[in-house]
């Protein structure tokens, strides 16, 4: 009789795991984050990790450890490797063994962009004895108790642990990130237009590197990069009013280095085309709802 618990098929039921816990990320990055994603695999498992995912800008080489619910189980073993890896991260699944409905959720890992954290000391041992009874260590590896993981019962937050939040959390983000700093804006001068040479003022309102990390956007430059590699194949800038001042704020900050210091940005302008147009989209994205 088919057992699919039964240890001849570990490999099936971790491909079957797999599958579902994919099915289920997916599910929450497209309809409750509104974030595109590509899936990659390795070849063989020799580098610490399962799957690695690109979503939101941020790339996740992710190690999937799988337990059933309510089981005993107390740690999992980590391979060193894994903290090489951009975004490494170990997403420890449980599995209820008759439905395979899965949940909760344990993470391990940095915030978007950022490295794995420390594995600690653990050492790892075999479990059998040499010749003379010595269980010597296995080298790479690393003993992470259930203590050191993050729980989530739900997986749209373990995505949003994982990539940060969607489009739909940035307005309140960006409302949180302004009253933080207790940033004043003028609203109606901004309705009456902004030019990128009177932006300055406005660009530097928030502060462009925390705001992308809070929204997830992975490293600040590379975002502001792709934002405008996008805005100059499609003759336009878009996104959300937080990605748009994130991306004023860094092109300011492309602009100050460009010119070695210089006050006037007129020299700069055209190595940095479109500029103007990110000041119009801005705008409009802030002022939608004035």
């Amino acid at each position: 009789m088919f057992h699919l618990w039964a240890p001849e098929h570990s490999v099936l039921r971790e491909k079957v795991i797999e599958h579902a816990f994919l099915a289920e990320l997916s599910r929450s990055l497209l309809l409750e984050l509104a974030m595109p994603f590509e899936v990659l695999r390795s070849e063989f498992d020799a580098f610490g990790y399962d799957i690695v995912i690109d979503a939101n800008g941020v790339l996740r080489h992710v190690q999937l450890k799988a337990s059933t619910t309510g089981g005993a189980r107390a740690h999992v073993d980590v391979q060193l490797a894994l903290a090489a890896k951009p975004g490494g991260c170990v997403v420890w699944v449980f599995v209820d063994p008759k439905t395979l409905r899965l949940g909760p959720f344990l993470w391990f890992g940095g915030a978007p962009g950022e490295p794995l954290p420390s594995l600690g000391d653990r050492a790892v041992r075999h479990t059998r004895g040499d010749s003379e009874g010595t269980k010597k260590v296995r080298a790479g590896l690393r003993r992470l108790p259930k203590g050191s993981f993050v729980r989530f019962e739900e997986i749209g937050n373990l995505a949003k642990a994982m990539f940060g939040p969607g489009e739909n959390d940035h307005a309140a983000l960006l409302a949180a990130h302004l009253a933080s700093r207790a940033a004043e804006v003028d609203w109606p001068a901004l309705r009456g237009g902004l030019t990128w040479v009177a932006s300055e003022r406005m660009a530097y309102v928030i502060d462009g590197f925390e705001l992308a990390r809070k929204a997830g956007l992975g490293d600040p430059f590379a975002f502001a990069d792709r934002m405008r590699a996008t805005a100059m194949r499609c003759g336009e800038w878009s996104g959300t009013a937080l990605e748009l001042w994130v991306a004023l704020f860094m092109e300011h900050r492309r602009a100050r280095v460009q010119s070695q210091g210089l006050i006037g940005l007129d020299a700069v302008v055209p190595e940095l085309p479109m500029l103007d147009e990110l000041c119009d989209a801005l705008t409009s994205a802030l002022t939608a709802g004035c």
